[in-house]
Order: C-alpha cells, then structure tokens, then sequence
C-alpha cells in the first residue's frame, strides 16, 4: 500500500498500538493500520506534533476519545561546530555576492558613462 511507512524503529513508543500496545508487523509492512498526527497551536510555544500509530480504526477510535496526552516539548537543539561552518561559508558566499554584484555594477556604470 503507498503511503504506509514502517515507524523507526529508533522510537520505541512508535512500534505498538498505542492502545493494545500490539507490535507493528514485519511481514506486511502495517497494512490496515493507522497513523495519526495531531497538530496544536500553543501561543507560547508555537505548532506542537503528536503522533501515535494504531492496529485498527478502532483503536484510533478510542484513543481520540479520551482527552488527547500532551505532546513531547521538543529539546532544544545546540549549534554544532558543523552548524557554525556551515553558517560562516552563506556569510561568505552573500559577501562575495554583493561585493561582485558591486563591482558589476561599477564596472557597468563606467562603461555606460564612457560613452556619452
């Protein structure tokens, strides 16, 4: 079925039914279940994302039917060494940018003014 995705396994909370706590199948890639995501707006805290997975409609039926839990508070992220590079090279490139962008025009201004 397109669109089915297998959850990663990384999350350990995304490979059961969120209700039954059943086990996402291997050998079928999870057809018949269902996905969810739920997307608040907290004026604090902007867009928040929760997302459960479940083995029948049903299920999903049930579980938003109960007040929904609050979503995980994303962890803030440091910049890493990477991030910084990566960062210090766009600087450097809108420089060279603007500085060739300069020069261009300059040299055109020159050449137009050149001839009257």
């Amino acid at each position: 079925m397109p669109g089915v995705h297998p959850p990663d396994p990384a999350d350990a909370s995304a490979s059961a039914c969120a209700v039954c706590g059943r086990p996402w199948p291997d050998e079928d890639d999870g057809r018949g279940w269902v996905h969810l995501e739920v997307t608040r707006s907290d004026e604090a805290e902007g867009l928040r994302f929760l997302d459960a997975d479940f083995c029948t409609q049903q299920h999903a039926a049930q579980w938003l039917a109960r007040p929904l839990p609050d979503p995980a508070s994303a962890a803030p992220s440091a910049a890493t060494w990477g991030d910084r590079l990566a960062a210090a090279w766009v600087v450097l490139l809108v420089v060279l940018t603007a500085a060739l962008t300069g020069l261009g025009l300059w040299t055109a201004g020159g050449f137009v003014l050149g001839l009257l």
